[in-house]
């Protein structure tokens, strides 16, 4: 790091100590944990939407299991040594038609699930975010953390950094006639740390 020109260091100094310093205490961090996992798995809300994506992933999981034990068993056949030679051309052929079609079906598979991933996850953040929102700032919060962005914590109170996430997905079912009536608890009840916990690596 270079060094400040005498003159400017001077300068800067002299500012400094003309400048009667006014002490004031900064306000207390409060921040949340957010978990969009746990929202999905105790939200009747979102976890309607999520079944979505997990009924196209099941759906294109056993299409490409079928896919996998067609060409097992057509490599099976080719590897059989009682296999008529006239016939073997032909089956070959079939195996390198059905290694094609197994490869495009994984390329398709993979961005269907991309897309309904996308297409779930949008759905799902469009009714989370305005509770989001009106719950941050009704406990004025400064930031709010998600779970996908912290992958590794060192320690963490897990009641505190669930609560936030218990209170949106009550709020979210609040106006579900089939989920079961109940007094959503105050803001208060959710209590912000004074600061993160150490990441790891």
């Amino acid at each position: 790091m270079r060094l400040l020109a005498p003159s400017l260091a001077a300068l800067c100094l002299s500012a400094a100590l003309s400048v009667p310093a006014v002490a004031q205490e900064a306000p207390p961090t409060r921040f949340v944990f957010f978990s969009i996992n746990q929202l999905v798995r105790t939200s009747k809300k979102a976890g309607a939407l999520f079944s979505e994506l997990e009924i196209t992933g099941k759906g294109l999981q056993e299409k490409l299991q079928a896919k996998g034990q067609e060409l097992q068993t057509l490599q099976q056949q080719l590897n059989s040594p009682s296999l008529d030679p006239d016939k073997k051309e032909a089956l070959a052929k079939k195996f390198r038609d059905a290694e094609f079609e197994g490869k495009k079906m994984q390329t398709d598979s993979q961005e269907e699930y991309q897309r309904t991933e996308k297409k779930v996850g949008d759905a799902i953040s469009k009714i989370a975010a305005p509770v989001v929102d009106q719950l941050a700032k009704e406990m004025k919060l400064q930031v709010i953390f998600s779970d996908q962005a912290m992958q590794f914590i060192s320690w963490g109170d897990t009641d505190w950094m669930k609560a936030f996430t218990t209170e949106v997905a009550k709020r979210l079912d609040a106006t579900d006639p089939s989920a079961p009536a109940a007094p959503a608890p105050k803001p208060s009840a959710v209590k912000p740390a004074a600061k993160p916990a150490a990441p790891k690596k």
